[in-house]
């Protein structure tokens, strides 16, 4: 149980971060963050493990490389402001098409856990970025195992009948729009989380 509560606990710290970091643009004082210590480390985590490591990498290489601007947090803006023109690739529905099933899970699951976005709409590519994170650290806290089997299937069915259709698409858009690399390299390192955390979730986790 306890390996299964840290394990949940880091699954949530990556969705979340990925949800922070494509939610808004980056103010300057997290893009400051990205050169100092706390990063490289969360980013090494990450490269020790073999299906991360070149995704990871390539990250941290388009992140350095943005620091070096002479105006990083103008530039990046610049970037991400491109990521939202119509069609916004934010909006999953310009993505994939969700069946009315995996909207009413959304739709349901924002009933139940909320959203710390402004935007509460279920198709929103981050608040089903942040939702699996929610239901993880849920399961994670969740000393009821009924409770916890529920929240595990309802990260897989999202997982399943949402994330798996619209990320591909999500991160090859993501390489066409940024001029720079940065949210590019941040989506091909999502997608390489995401096919390991499914890999748990359909095989693992129990």
């Amino acid at each position: 149980m306890q390996a299964f509560r840290v394990t949940s606990q880091r699954r949530a710290e990556l969705y979340h971060w990925f949800t922070a970091l494509f939610a808004t643009p980056l103010s300057e004082d997290d893009l400051g963050e990205f050169g100092g210590y706390d990063m490289h480390r969360f980013l090494d985590s990450l490269a020790t493990l073999d299906p991360l490591t070149e995704a990871a990498e390539a990250f941290r290489g388009e992140a350095e490389k943005a620091l070096q601007h002479t105006a990083p947090h103008t530039r990046l803006s610049g970037h991400y402001q491109a990521l939202l023109e119509a069609p916004s690739l934010l909006d999953t529905a310009s993505l994939n098409e969700a069946s009315q099933d995996a909207l009413l899970l959304m739709t349901v699951l924002l009933k139940q856990h909320g959203t710390e976005l402004a935007d509460d709409d279920p198709l929103h590519v981050c608040n089903q970025l942040e939702m699996m994170g929610t239901l993880a650290l849920a399961a994670a806290d969740s000393t009821i195992e009924e409770q916890r089997l529920q929240l595990l299937d309802q990260q897989r069915e999202l997982a399943n009948s949402q994330l798996i259709g619209w990320l591909p698409v999500f991160v090859e858009l993501c390489r066409k729009r940024d001029a720079g690399g940065f949210y590019a390299a941040a989506a091909s390192l999502l997608l390489s989380v995401f096919v390991m955390d499914l890999h748990y979730l359909n095989n693992v986790a129990e």
